[in-house]
């Protein structure tokens, strides 16, 4: 096997795996570990380490703090709640750079929705905190777990080829533009916590799950390029699980619910591990389907399963549509701003 085919198979099984026992258990929110399992399954690289895993657990710690905090003292003083979100947001963007894998992710959405389920009773934030945490180190052990039993060194390494080289880390960018991202960022999570909020929209938070994790990713949200394939993410993801749901409407075995998923996420794996310009579309079109599949597959009558099962397709659809248009929107301002700015300059240079 290529190295490539052993992460695929990593990944698919692990998922699967974690799918078998967060779904047969079915503790509150269980449905997201296995989501935490191909987040972390996914990323190109070994065993990162329990050092590096702790220091992710206490970024999502101090994300569900926050998130503790504002929904205790402050999320029913809207105008000192918005400004504060602001801040919050604005420094977790802003030290992206130097966080570790995922971590900006985990500390926009322990922030937002902690506070979100508060709206309804404060038990209730203290619940989610608890188990977003718990569902946290589920993705970290099954991580760790599927890396020890299918570890890298199962693929066949061609003797003649040459010796594989660490890449080399991305560059920091610069302060100024990691300010502009940040605060491009910073603006979109805000005005979704501003809709969210003003209405009470606490049945509509998994768009706000979406939303957090399009948002919380600061060093590529400006791309043109990204959106479009976070565009083709939200299409292939629903795709996928239209499909699957109506297979299981059809088949409601656990059973078969694990070999559907197997299949599936087999096929979203291959595509992920490609390496190809493509592949971080089917990578965020994996998670939208995880989310979709574990938020739905829930008891109640067939209709009314259907009916919800649609309606959060709906509420995935608006997030994409929501962060693409806001990030187009303010992207034009600041570049109509700076635009202006330039001319301005240019004016009083020639008259000087």
């Amino acid at each position: 096997m290529t190295l490539a085919n052993v992460r695929a198979l990593r990944l698919s099984t692990g998922v699967t795996a974690s799918v078998a026992l967060c779904y047969g258990v079915n503790w509150p929110l269980a449905y997201m570990a296995p989501l935490f399992v191909a987040m972390f399954l996914s990323m190109p690289l070994p065993w990162i380490g329990w050092k590096n895993a702790l220091a992710i657990v206490r970024r999502l710690g101090v994300g569900l703090l926050l998130g503790l905090v504002v929904s205790e003292y402050f999320v029913r003083l809207p105008l000192v709640c918005v400004p504060l979100y602001a801040l919050i947001f604005f420094y977790i963007f802003y030290n992206d750079a130097k966080a570790p894998p995922l971590a900006t992710i985990f500390m926009t959405m322990g922030v937002a929705m902690v506070p979100i389920i508060g709206l309804q009773a404060a038990a209730a934030s203290h619940m989610i905190a608890f188990y977003l945490l718990v569902n946290m180190l589920t993705g970290l052990v099954f991580m760790w777990l599927f890396h020890m039993l299918m570890p890298n060194s199962m693929a066949k390494v061609d003797p003649n080829a040459p010796k594989p080289q660490r890449p080399a880390p991305k560059p920091i960018p610069s302060r100024e533009e990691r300010a502009r991202l940040a605060i491009v960022s910073t603006i979109v999570a805000t005005s979704a916590i501003l809709i969210f909020y003003s209405f009470n929209l606490v049945q509509y938070s998994l768009a706000m799950i979406y939303i957090c994790m399009m948002a919380g990713s600061p060093n590529t949200n400006a791309s043109i390029k990204v959106m479009t394939a976070n565009t083709k993410a939200c299409l292939i993801g629903g795709v996928a699980v239209i499909i699957a749901f109506n297979l299981l409407v059809a088949v409601p075995k656990f059973w078969f619910l694990l070999v559907l998923c197997f299949a599936i996420a087999l096929i979203f794996s291959r595509k992920i591990m490609e390496g190809k310009p493509s592949s971080a579309a089917w990578a965020s079109g994996f998670t939208t389907f995880l989310i979709l599949l574990g938020s739905s597959t829930g008891g109640g009558a067939s209709a009314s399963a259907s009916s919800n099962f649609y309606l959060r397709i709906a509420q995935v659809l608006f997030a994409g549509l929501f962060c693409i248009l806001a990030i187009v929107v303010i992207e034009h301002r600041i570049h109509k701003r700076k635009a202006g700015k330039r001319w301005w300059q240019l004016g009083r240079l020639t008259a000087s």
